[in-house]
């Protein structure tokens, strides 16, 4: 997700969105699928911080 989407979001989902964190990861679009392993590694390093260690 790019912030210009993020933007969009709380434009059209303000109040689903008050009081939460929207956090953008900043990942490329460069991947060629969404089962490409380096993705999916990617995307773990990435959320790691933001989750919590019981899920």
């Amino acid at each position: 997700m790019e912030r210009k989407h993020a933007d969009r979001l709380r434009e059209n989902f303000l109040e689903e969105l008050a009081g939460k964190r929207l956090v953008i990861l900043r990942i490329p679009d460069d991947y060629p699928a969404a089962h490409d392993p380096a993705l999916i590694e990617h995307l773990r390093t990435a959320l790691s911080p933001h989750l919590s260690s019981s899920s």
